[in-house]
């Protein structure tokens, strides 16, 4: 049996509660293809700072890197943000610990997809006629370096810039103006759309890319390289544009954007937590951040720390044992990670909800669900069953 090591952060509020049943699963969902996931807990968020003295210690940082597959159960409180983050900016963990991977790690592509089944209509906040009976396929991909996310710091000592750049932790607010840099590289772009249309042609779905090339210079230039790597390389994907503000308009209507849908990182960021909710809410939302190059990976879901349920075992932990099925794709347990996607599905199926769900429950299917209220354990439990 091949083993494999994995890098877990357990992460702050409830992200515990929601890391142990995915960890279970992915651990026993890998065994069906010969592998053992050993799991390594690496410390992060404000749970090592008050254990280490540090929300990214430096050994964990070092270990994630060098174990090159993340398991990340989400980092942040909004208590200590406000306590101890005032005192020590640089210490608040969702800017410290996530930029740092995601640059540490080159993890350039951010799969985020988003399934709807005509049978779950009713779990979706969107109208259940605009979901086709066969049902619709969302793939986002969102560029998760550079942009307005990376700019202050990637160009905070050229020459032409740097005098307009202010920390976050300097800014006073009386300020005569404040400056973000947001810039991408063509080198990037052109990494990223390749492996989109790539994406997009092995599983036969056509690329939308998302810009506001009508205002803003820099998806100019991104429309520009999609369009010529798209004909040039790819010309059997088909390839639409979209500006972002009509996008937004349509996760209404979802099957308008059936396809592998390619954003910038602030805009994916935005628009691809509002097609989780459209879907039924970001607790079932998964994602991974993938290095094309190295094959460096995270995998994460939606739901993040869920900080005010934390203790509570009511917390959504679907959205991350998907996370885990993609991270068993990503080391080559496929049987092991549609395991637990079918087991996902039927437990959805017979009508299984955690809290969240079931207040999405509407129409003649209402019913069905009455007296399947599952705590975090006992969805874990029941998904556990169905493998």
């Amino acid at each position: 049996m091949e083993s494999i090591s994995i890098a877990v952060v357990s992460g702050d509020g409830s992200g515990p509660e929601m890391m142990a049943p995915a960890l279970a699963i992915a651990i026993a969902a890998a065994r069906k293809d010969g592998i053992r996931v050993i799991p390594e807990e690496t410390p992060m968020g404000w749970k090592a700072y008050r254990n280490l003295g540090d929300t990214l210690p430096e050994a964990s940082l070092k270990r994630a890197v060098e174990v090159g597959t993340v398991f990340f159960g989400g980092v942040g409180n909004p208590t200590l943000d406000k306590t101890i983050g005032v005192e020590f900016p640089e210490m608040k963990p969702e800017k410290k610990c996530l930029l740092a991977l995601r640059k540490a790690m080159g993890l350039l592509l951010n799969f985020r997809p988003m399934i709807y089944f005509k049978e779950l209509d009713y779990l979706a906040n969107v109208r259940p006629e605009t979901i086709p009976d066969e049902g619709i396929q969302q793939v986002w991909i969102r560029f998760l370096l550079q942009d307005s996310y990376f700019g202050n710091e990637d160009y905070a000592n050229h020459p032409a810039v740097s005098t307009l750049i202010k920390p976050n932790d300097k800014i006073t607010g009386n300020e005569d103006a404040v400056v973000d840099i947001a810039y991408y590289t063509r080198e990037a772009i052109e990494t990223y759309a390749r492996a989109a249309f790539a994406y997009g042609r092995s599983v036969g779905l056509p690329v939308i890319s998302v810009d506001k090339a009508n205002v803003i210079s820099r998806y100019v230039f991104w429309r520009k390289i999609v369009t010529r790597i798209g004909e040039e390389e790819f010309p059997d994907v088909p390839l639409c544009h979209q500006y972002v503000d009509a996008g937004a308009g349509l996760l209404l209507t979802p099957a308008k954007l059936h396809g592998v849908i390619i954003c910038g990182n602030e805009h994916g960021d935005i628009l691809s937590d509002g097609a989780a909710v459209a879907v039924g809410g970001m607790g079932l939302m998964q994602s991974s951040a993938i290095n094309p190059k190295t094959g460096a990976a995270m995998f994460e879901s939606g739901a993040g720390t869920a900080p005010t349920l934390a203790g509570t075992n009511t917390a959504n932990p679907i959205g991350r044992i998907l996370a885990g099925a993609m991270m068993l794709r990503h080391l080559g347990a496929t049987k092991g990670a549609a395991s637990i996607e079918n087991a996902v599905k039927q437990a959805m199926k017979n009508g299984y909800r955690t809290a969240d769900m079931l207040a999405n429950n509407k129409g003649a299917n209402a019913q069905e669900s009455a007296g399947q209220l599952l705590s975090t354990s006992q969805m874990g439990k029941k998904i556990f069953e169905l493998l």
